[in-house]
């Protein structure tokens, strides 16, 4: 249960802004806030913002990372806890990167007031202390069940929101919370919609990927639902930290989709196991479940400026060469 008193607002004066000609924000005074930085891709985001120097405010339930050093201030609890979010806000920071949530669309089937209070509930907390705290960007993970299925067609970042399973409309309405939070009160607020991430460090994972690549580990199979023809879009894990890092850089404020761009068919992404493993990864066809969808075709046509730099075999083999060395 969420329980919330009077609120939080931190006593800061504004803060000033230094723009460098690329749009690198180049303040002393940088602190950015992550939330679920201990997932697979909080981990990735938090490593690319001390690359760069910048201190972190880093939140989940989980330990921390071992390799976070002492640029990391870490807050460990769960952000239903109001002391969680308070104690997050008190390090000042100027950003956040909002990662945490209920993901699974079947527990969310089966637990929707729950996903709500987590995905929804949580980020309006959080949007509202950031307003009360002068933090000035908000990025918030969304994906692309914001819109439902629309079979074979193209996914745009302009198409109606029509999810259809508790967990995209809570995605949705996150997505609508951050409108009104730049409209209101002009908070940079960018919902950057996610395909399908993958890479190092997403060994413990069930989909797709790491389940191919503990099968090429082992020498045993996969199962694949239908005949395979059905198609994905896969991001590499470097190419979704490089969006979040571009729409910090230029306080983005809109919807723009964070994949690929090429979407490639499940017998093709099995193929490709086989070719940069060497190993013959079986592949077992087995009747598709209920709601499988034909397709996920994504225009990554925006103007936030990102584009995808690691190819599907590319990062296929880096993956695979963590995997592999990962497990001597």
């Amino acid at each position: 249960m969420i329980t919330w008193g009077q609120g939080f607002v931190a006593d800061r004066s504004p803060v000033s802004r230094d723009w460098s000609a690329d749009g690198k924000l180049m303040g002393m005074d940088e602190r950015v806030l992550v939330t679920g930085a201990a997932g697979f891709i909080g981990r990735a985001v938090v490593a690319g913002l001390r690359q760069r120097g910048v201190p972190v405010t880093a939140v989940d339930r989980e330990p921390p990372d071992a390799s976070w050093d002492e640029g990391v201030h870490v807050v460990t609890g769960d952000l239903a806890d109001q002391e969680v979010c308070i104690s997050a806000f008190e390090t000042r920071p100027t950003a956040v990167v909002h990662l945490a949530a209920l993901t699974s669309v079947l527990r969310s089937v089966d637990a929707p007031m729950q996903t709500f209070a987590q995905n929804v509930t949580i980020t309006q907390v959080l949007l509202e202390l950031s307003r009360g705290s002068g933090v000035d960007r908000f990025i918030l993970a969304s994906t692309n069940a914001v819109v439902g299925n629309v079979g074979t067609s193209t996914i745009t970042a302009d198409l109606p929101l029509r999810p259809l399973t508790p967990y995209g409309a809570t995605k949705a309405a996150c997505e609508m919370l951050l409108s009104a939070y730049s409209g209101s009160y002009g908070l940079a607020t960018a919902a950057l919609r996610f395909t399908n991430v993958y890479g190092p460090g997403m060994s413990h994972k069930d989909s797709f990927v790491p389940r191919m690549m503990r099968a090429a580990l082992k020498d045993e199979g996969v199962r694949i639902y239908g005949d395979g023809k059905q198609r994905r879009d896969l991001v590499y894990i470097d190419d979704v930290v490089a969006g979040i890092l571009l729409a910090l850089d230029k306080g983005y404020d809109g919807r723009a989709i964070i994949g690929s761009g090429r979407s490639v068919s499940v017998l093709e992404m099995v193929e490709t196991v086989r070719g940069v493993t060497g190993r013959p990864v079986p592949a077992e066809h087995i009747e598709a479940p209920a709601g499988e969808m034909p397709a996920v075709v994504v225009d990554i046509t925006n103007d936030l400026g990102y584009e995808p730099t690691v190819s599907l075999e590319d990062g296929l083999a880096r993956t695979w060469q963590w995997q592999y060395f990962s497990a001597q």
